[in-house]
């Protein structure tokens, strides 16, 4: 139970085992699973300028866990300090991802330690972001409109400041290819202050709403220039095959 104003399982950091747990788990798992890992920024991906940030993903598939360690590695270079929400069934099962930052929520009454502990945690050092799935559970990628729950809104209230809120899109495609491909679409960081909990839960909704549509467009039309490999995973079948013929001609 949580005391204090403690979620049940806080975040314990510990930067060599966050590190050795993308290198040793998180990458290879992503090199096994995907041809590759591929984002676009649609600007300059936030610094840490004296204002908390919360990152806020869309929540499409068991992958995206992994997904966050990749943004914060490639895209943000480990330059904050991150607390990552987790489902307390889930971080007492996986209590090694404390050690990058992962702590406890809740359904119901209990939640509410939750949000004031990382409202705090946000407020009270530069430098720090969490990491959220405001969507609170998996859904199709596709499924409109996005319906976000309201502990983000709580959640920059409670931090009495102004803090960047970032949207990023997940989604995972095959291409004609034997394994899929995963692609992170970036949006514009913009920054929210505490206010109305409906109109800032709206805003936030609005935000996510545009890059998930954004990438669902770039994905349909097939615009994809623009988006950088990150990782490169194993080949499939078909490429070996191709790379075969090349050399026996």
């Amino acid at each position: 139970m949580a005391t204090s104003g403690l979620p049940a399982v806080p975040a314990a950091h510990w930067p060599l085992a966050e590190a050795l747990i993308y290198r040793g788990l998180v990458r290879p798992a992503l090199r096994r699973q995907f041809a590759r890992v591929a984002a676009r920024l649609a600007a300059p991906a936030p610094r840490p300028d004296g204002r908390p940030l919360i990152i806020m993903p869309t929540h499409t598939a068991w992958w995206d866990a992994y997904m966050l360690f990749v943004i914060s590695d490639h895209l943000l270079g480990s330059a904050y300090q991150n607390y990552i929400m987790m489902e307390e069934r889930q971080l007492r099962a996986y209590r090694f991802f404390r050690w990058c930052g992962a702590f406890s929520v809740a359904r119901g009454a209990a939640a509410a330690a939750s949000l004031q502990y990382v409202s705090r945690m946000l407020r009270e050092r530069h430098g720090r972001c969490l990491w959220i799935f405001p969507q609170g559970r998996i859904v199709p990628a596709g499924q409109r409109p996005l319906r976000l729950y309201p502990g983000l809104a709580r959640i920059v209230q409670q931090t009495a400041t102004e803090v960047w809120l970032w949207p990023v899109a997940l989604q995972y495609e095959f291409r004609g290819t034997q394994h899929p491909e995963a692609f992170i679409h970036a949006g514009t960081p913009v920054l929210a202050g505490a206010g109305d909990e409906h109109a800032l839960t709206l805003e936030a909704t609005g935000l996510l709403t545009a890059a998930a549509d954004a990438l669902a467009d770039d994905l349909h039309h097939g615009r994809l220039s623009d988006y950088r490999t990150l990782l490169r995973g194993r080949s499939g079948i078909d490429q070996w095959w191709d790379w075969l013929r090349r050399r026996a001609d």
